[in-house]
């Protein structure tokens, strides 16, 4: 019930209330009420006064509660369950007619005061009865000391004899009623000391609010102090909600200012002052400088010794044991976004700075690319290069001539890279690194591919040519021929020095087709050797067919013998000069003995046809004639 309509309704009740009893006049006088305001469950007893009204008795009289008649007529009885306004009525039959009389009644809810209990030191309770809903107020303290206060009236401390647990009752009360109203029961323990609050944590949430954490001692009056530059100087600033443990802070200006907080706890009998813990914000900000972030911050010193987490990405970075306000975090890569937040420990409760983030970026040059080796097959040069050791390339940039002359840039991920071949000679690459900071490296030294070429000189024999090699910083140890078989079967590999050219003379060929390659080899053997292209070569057979001889048996010259280089088989036939067929071999040692039939055939010319295999399985068709000269 509000306050408002309370005080005028006393009012009219000790208006109509008789003077020294506890009873409540109706409108006309005619009867009274024993209670005309209480809680619900109310149970009013109706007097009648009558006061000559009635000549005859017994007098006719009747009662309506809620709109229902009694069914008893005299001093009738009723409870009320329910809050509401409501009448009771009284109708009279005297000689005059019938008169009617009335008084209101007020039924309302039971509501709970409104009670706080708050610690002193030595055991002390002081109640606080925040509640003008009721005339007065019964406080039951628990130990069987139980005590009534009008409302609004001063309660005095109250002292315990000891710390045991107890429950502390305080029940609402009308003067107007019999009946019991609202009860609020509280646990207490009572306390030799009250002890400060505990703040837990400062979490700065913008750069205009925070939010605090704390714990409070049960029933027990706080309030909030705040100094602004240092700890020294604390002011109020609100007063803290016993029944909370969370509290948001805003219109502050943490970017400018270093905030420090505490809780001041009272004990309620004495006004006596402890204090929390002490802590402050922090004002973080970061930079980033070449291949760094540096991280500083900004708080208050308590004298504590104060420890400090530097947290990145909400990992923790680095951990100091005294105040400490800068840390350059050298362990960056370039193009990375990192976040960073300061934790710091005040007496038990951690502060937390906004996370502020940063870049990081490097203008660190690549190192060039000192070594770059080449691959030449049949139709391309595959460029490989070496990574220069701590670079971490994000793409090269490749510089190669097309064949009109125009230097054109690509661009790769990998570590080689494959020139077609439009032309007969050497090709040329350099290659720049761009780094993942898109730092660009210089150019490195001009890498050239081996364009080797080969000729048969008058002689018969082989000779080869190529160009120098040019690409690694130690430069270059030396050159192997190297020839293979048809079919690809190592046949030999000759170092030659720093020499560009090779002759094999014909003697030394035992294959009728080589294969020849230059390798180059660095002086670095860390590096990769490049290779040139592989020439080959596809000898026809050298047939020799002398155009006579003299089967005398003198050992000079007795036998026609086909001879020659690179014969893998043949067959030989004679003919006279009718074409008469006089002698047919496959042997390639022993040939034509000059006989026929195991008769000595007469000196003079004769006819022959030779069908002669090469080691490559071609066929080659000889005829001539051959002269006996002496047999």
């Amino acid at each position: 019930m509000n306050a408002k309509w309370i005080a005028p309704l006393f009012i009219c009740f000790l208006f109509f209330a008789k003077q020294g009893e506890a009873q409540y006049t109706s409108v006309r006088g005619h009867f009274e009420v024993n209670q005309q305001l209480g809680c619900h469950n109310l149970t009013v007893t109706v007097t009648n006064i009558n006061q000559g009204i009635c000549s005859n008795s017994p007098c006719p009289i009747a009662y309506k509660f809620e709109g229902r008649s009694s069914t008893e007529t005299s001093n009738p009885v009723y409870t009320y369950t329910a809050p509401d306004t409501v009448w009771i009525y009284q109708f009279i039959q005297g000689p005059s007619g019938e008169r009617e009389d009335s008084i209101q009644l007020i039924i309302v809810t039971p509501e709970l005061p409104e009670v706080e209990l708050l610690s002193c030191n030595s055991l002390e309770l002081l109640v606080q009865i925040n509640d003008s809903y009721y005339d007065e107020y019964e406080i039951n303290y628990g130990d069987g000391t139980v005590i009534t206060v009008p409302r609004g009236s001063p309660i005095l401390p109250y002292t315990y004899a000891n710390n045991s647990q107890r429950t502390v009752a305080v029940t609402g009360l009308f003067t107007t009623a019999t009946n019991r109203c609202g009860v609020t029961s509280i646990l207490f323990d009572p306390l030799a000391t009250v002890l400060p609050a505990q703040v837990d944590s400062l979490i700065q949430l913008d750069n205009t609010s925070l939010k605090l954490n704390y714990n409070l001692p049960a029933n027990s009056i706080n309030k909030l102090e705040v100094s602004v530059g240092d700890n020294s100087n604390f002011i109020l600033f609100k007063n803290v909600n016993q029944n909370t443990s969370v509290d948001t802070l805003t219109s502050l200006a943490l970017t400018q200012n270093r905030y420090c907080f505490r809780i001041a706890t009272y004990d309620a009998c004495s006004n006596f002052k402890s204090y929390s813990n002490e802590i402050c914000t922090i004002n973080l900000s970061a930079s980033a400088q070449n291949n760094q972030i540096t991280t500083s911050w900004q708080t208050v010193d308590i004298g504590l010794g104060q420890t400090t987490n530097l947290l990145r990405d909400g990992n923790l970075l680095h951990f100091f044991n005294t105040p400490t306000f800068q840390f350059n975090d050298t362990t960056v890569i370039c193009n990375t976004k990192y976040c960073y937040q300061v934790e710091i420990d005040f007496s038990g409760g951690i502060s937390r700075s906004l996370q502020v983030c940063e870049t990081a970026f490097s203008a660190d040059i690549p190192p060039t690319i000192d070594n770059i080796s080449s691959i030449t097959n049949a139709d391309s040069v595959e460029w490989t290069w070496q990574i220069p050791q701590n670079t971490t390339p994000a793409y090269y940039k490749v510089y190669s001539t097309l064949a009109d002359g125009t230097i054109i840039g690509n661009d790769t991920v990998a570590t080689n890279y494959i020139n077609q071949i439009y032309d007969s000679e050497p090709k040329y690459i350099s290659v720049q690194i761009i780094d993942i900071c898109n730092n660009t490296s210089p150019l490195n030294l001009i890498g050239s591919s081996i364009f080797l070429e080969g000729s048969i000189n008058s002689m018969a024999d082989t000779e080869l040519t190529w160009n120098n090699y040019a690409g690694w910083i130690d430069g270059l140890q030396g050159f192997y021929v190297v020839t293979k078989n048809k079919n690809g079967l190592l046949i030999d590999s000759v170092y030659v020095g720093g020499d560009t050219s090779y002759l094999l003379p014909l003697v030394n060929q035992e294959e009728q087709t080589l294969l020849f390659t230059v390798w180059a080899i660095p002086v670095d053997n860390n590096v990769a050797p490049s290779r040139a292209n592989v020439l080959t070569f596809e000898r026809d057979p050298v047939i020799a067919i002398p155009t006579s001889f003299t089967p005398n048996g003198d050992g000079l010259n007795d036998k026609f013998i086909i001879t020659g280089k690179f014969i893998d088989s043949y067959e030989m036939q004679i003919f006279n000069r009718w074409g008469e067929a006089l002698f047919n071999t496959t042997d390639l040692v022993n040939g034509w003995d000059g006989s026929s039939r195991g008769k000595k055939t007469p000196t003079g010319n004769y006819a022959y046809w030779a069908r002669i295999k090469d080691l490559n399985g071609n066929e080659h068709i000889r005829t001539g004639s051959i002269l006996i000269l002496s047999n």
